[in-house]
């Protein structure tokens, strides 16, 4: 008789789309998180709480409890950003002693080095000046002095970031003398101060294994602004890049891989500026707000990739073969069927996590495949005052954008 396989989730992030693939092949589930997940999840899913404070010899004593054979790191939800590098570090203890521990459990997380990368911008900030990644200018700041000197020697407005922040937090976006001085006593030190970058914005997921890694689809997040709040933009995918930055892009992720392997999900956010310049903003070591479109773009979900890779499988390469539109609708509004041949996605959230509806608007997904362009712009054009947070210029140009990218081969990195 072959024993099954105890799979601990550490985190609640679209769980939903992660249980369901573990039982399928035969797992026996337990899910940690910061809220109760019982009436969420399906019948016969173990829950648990997830510590608010983690360390690796918590995290050790928690899997020896559950008798762990997998632990899985699922953050993406708030409060859970910063347990990457406790997971990376107890993962290679796990390594270095063995059944000594009193657990045999295999974690499938990333290095340390690539975890400090993806959870520490001024990290990632200088580890790019070594290694020549293409990202904005900055400045690391110890106190407000240094802040205000850096500042003034980059110009308004400037982005202001806490080295080690959580999911949505520690970002500030300063445009003026009133607004740094504010910000200056509100900070954790050290901060990465930024240049502005004027240009589009991306965002691109990938799936490190073993033997190789897999990219879905890059994602347009529409046109930098003020606000630094791409969710509130309509997005899409696939997008393509220019030639120059997508060659710069594949030989960015080609050094990162190889120097300082990553194993598990993670996910980019990047620029191309108004000349043609790729710019990196940081690196998560989680699957994003973006999945919603990779998975539509490709019909493959990261989520159900990621459990699939917890049970030995190797993921197959995504394809983008429809474009995926995410539309930011209010709260309240209806947003109608799409035409004949597309489908309207929509994506409810955790307990734990209600977005997309904690903001006072959700982001469901037209998917479509080439063929059923014209219809859907029409049909965007037709939506009554009020369902679209945006324009129908806006989400038709974006819709474009998908469609350029598709006609070119899916606007996956080179």
């Amino acid at each position: 008789m072959v024993q099954m396989v105890r799979v601990v989730v550490l985190g609640e992030f679209r769980v939903d789309r992660l249980v369901p693939t573990l039982r399928d092949g035969g797992a026996d589930v337990t899910v940690l998180g910061s809220v109760d997940l019982g009436s969420f999840l399906e019948p016969g899913v173990t829950c648990g709480e997830l510590p608010a404070v983690m360390s690796e010899q918590v995290l050790l004593h928690l899997l020896r409890d559950h008798r762990a054979d997998v632990a899985l790191p699922n953050m993406g939800c708030r409060g859970q950003e910063q347990f990457l590098l406790s997971y990376a570090r107890a993962a290679s203890r796990m390594r270095a002693a063995g059944a000594g521990l009193g657990a045999s459990c295999r974690m499938p997380v990333h290095s340390e080095r690539f975890a400090l990368l993806a959870s520490d911008k001024v990290a990632l900030h200088r580890l790019a000046a070594e290694r020549g990644w293409p990202v904005p200018r900055g400045v690391v700041c110890a106190d407000a002095r240094a802040l205000a000197g850096a500042v003034d020697e980059l110009g308004f407005p400037a982005l202001v970031k806490e080295a080690r922040s959580e999911f949505g937090a520690g970002r500030h976006y300063v445009r003026d003398r009133g607004h740094l001085n504010r910000v200056s006593g509100e900070v954790t030190y050290p901060v990465l101060v930024q240049e502005s970058v004027r240009g589009e914005e991306f965002a691109v997921e990938f799936l490190s294994g073993p033997t190789r890694t897999v990219a879905w689809p890059v994602a347009s997040m529409g046109r930098i602004d003020g606000d630094c709040a791409p969710g509130r933009r309509v997005r899409v995918a696939p997008a393509a890049l220019p030639a120059a930055a997508a060659g710069e892009l594949a030989a960015t992720v080609a050094d990162m891989v190889a120097a300082f392997g990553p194993v598990g999900p993670w996910q980019m956010d990047l620029a191309v500026t108004d000349d043609g310049r790729l710019r990196v903003f940081e690196l998560n070591g989680r699957l994003s707000g973006v999945s919603n479109m990779s998975w539509a773009s490709t019909g493959l979900d990261p989520h159900v990739a990621y459990a699939r890779t917890a049970l030995g499988l190797v993921p197959p390469v995504p394809r983008a073969d429809r474009i995926a539109l995410e539309l930011p609708v209010p709260n309240g509004a209806v947003l109608p069927a799409g035409p004949a041949g597309t489908e309207v996605m929509s994506h409810q959230g955790t307990p734990a996590n209600r977005a997309p509806w904690n903001s006072g608007y959700h982001r469901p997904v037209l998917r479509l495949p080439e063929g059923r362009a014209e219809a859907a712009r029409a049909w965007l054009r037709s939506l009554p005052p009020g369902v679209l947070l945006n324009s129908a210029d806006e989400a038709v140009a974006q819709l474009g954008r998908g469609l350029a990218a598709l006609r070119q081969g899916g606007g996956l990195p080179a």
